[in-house]
């Protein structure tokens, strides 16, 4: 059902020619520094990422398509699922279709990216892989702007997705990456739906909201590892000021449930934050949040808990002709996403991309977990831990459609209430990709 759902999503979205490639800054992606009376949406209600490609790279108006094949070598592929470090190579055949286009009130981008990969000699791993990262916002008025996102990965974690979605999910808020568990191949999905509303009412305030929709589940065997199947949802209210052409200042409120299956733990945040966000010279942007935030905890057959925390975010990019680089932290209570109960999260996201030539590019992108329990009304089962991930990527254009691809990942999980990982934590992959493509103008 989900992955029917995605399809016919995704074959909705790319018939509409008139949706857009967005280049986010820190400061919310929707609006432009040449009309002054056009405010930018705040990243707690937008959402937007980074760019994940440099200036020299990125293409509007276009339609891109291709197939990628990659081969690859990991040297502990059931990470977490075996006590010891199983080895195996891996060959993966994926189309992947994008579309990028710009009018002057519509801006968006869509990446869908279906695959099969294929495991020698754990042929019991075999199995069919989806990507997708959609980023849409619309100028409705003159002074409304809506947008949705969408979020979707079957199968597929950081280790197996195609090298054009690296860290292309990075915002300037770590809203979306969550605080999950990276287990390397095991079958999963997850599915992140948000929308944002904005009105601007004056010259230099505005009022927005905007709602989401969460869900990450697993297979059997990953139930008996200790991972959980969670669902959860929220929104937000905020208010902004422009305070000049390049800095915003503002207030929001966000409200998030979330409910971990099997046991029926339900986790709800309340956030109180106030957020500032700049675009400095040399196209810097940087966006800060700060506030209290109020937990409720509950569980089947136990007493509720509250409880009063700080929470916060940073944001960091800079964008470059030839260079790309974007730095995100975050500090929340939180719950989900793989992880069972109510835990404290500190998490980081960095990406970096640079277009050495006009054949030769490189990237690196990473990031780190450190996970904590917030209650004890469930401490008998939430693991406390932290997760590693980087990758590092080299790509080379041989022809005109015709593109090579070098890439090393390594995975780092260690949790107290997973032996497992304590058993084999880490997992080295290798892998070289050959990617056939070609772009066609949209509009013509």
């Amino acid at each position: 059902m989900p992955r029917t759902r995605f399809l016919i999503f995704a074959l909705l979205i790319s018939c509409v020619p008139l949706w857009c490639q967005v280049e986010p800054s820190a400061t919310g992606g929707s609006g432009t520094d040449d009309d002054d009376s056009m405010m930018t949406l705040p990243p707690q209600i937008s959402g937007s990422f980074y760019p994940s490609e440099t200036g020299g790279e990125r293409r509007e108006n276009v339609m891109t398509a291709g197939v990628l094949f990659t081969a690859g070598y990991d040297d502990n592929i059931l990470a977490g699922l075996e006590t010891h470090a199983i080895s195996a190579e891996s060959f993966v055949v994926r189309p992947e279709i994008s579309i990028a286009t710009m009018t002057s009130r519509v801006r968006g981008s869509l990446t869908y990216s279906p695959g099969v990969m294929y495991f020698h000699p754990t042929t019991e791993l075999n199995e069919v892989t989806q990507n997708a990262v959609a980023d849409f916002s619309y100028r409705w008025t003159p002074h409304t702007i809506v947008g949705v996102q969408e979020v979707f990965q079957q199968n597929s974690t950081a280790l197996s997705q195609p090298y054009t979605l690296a860290g292309a999910t990075l915002s300037a808020t770590g809203a979306l990456e969550g605080t999950e568990i990276i287990n390397s191949y095991a079958g999963q999905w997850s599915d992140m739906t948000s929308g944002h509303m904005g009105y601007q009412f004056s010259r230099s305030s505005m009022v927005s909201a905007s709602g989401y929709f969460s869900s990450y589940n697993f297979s059997s065997n990953a139930n008996t590892l200790g991972l959980y199947d969670s669902i959860g949802g929220g929104g937000a209210a905020a208010y902004t000021r422009r305070m000049s052409r390049t800095q915003y200042l503002g207030f929001s409120y966000r409200y998030a449930l979330n409910n971990t299956s099997t046991y029926g733990v339900t986790t709800t945040n309340q956030f109180g934050e106030a957020f500032y966000s700049i675009k400095l010279p040399n196209n810097f942007s940087l966006s800060l949040t700060g506030g209290p935030e109020y937990t409720t905890t509950s569980e089947t057959g136990q007493a509720t808990t509250h409880a009063w925390d700080p929470s916060g975010s940073a944001g960091l990019g800079w964008q470059r002709p030839r260079s790309n680089y974007a730095i995100n932290y975050r500090r929340a209570v939180t719950a989900g996403w793989g992880l069972f109960g109510t835990f404290t999260s500190d998490a980081a996201s960095a990406l970096a991309r640079w277009q050495f030539t006009q054949r030769l590019a490189g990237s690196v992108n990473g990031n780190y977990a450190n996970t904590k329990n917030a209650t004890n009304l469930v401490a008998t089962y939430t693991p406390t831990g932290h997760t590693l991930f980087g990758r590092a990527g080299v790509e080379y254009k041989l022809a005109e459609h015709i593109n090579l691809v070098g890439e090393y990942m390594h995975l780092h999980n260690s949790y107290y209430g997973i032996p497992e990982f304590s058993r084999a934590p880490n997992d080295d992959r290798v892998s070289f990709s050959i990617n056939y493509g070609f772009q066609r103008p949209l509009g013509r």
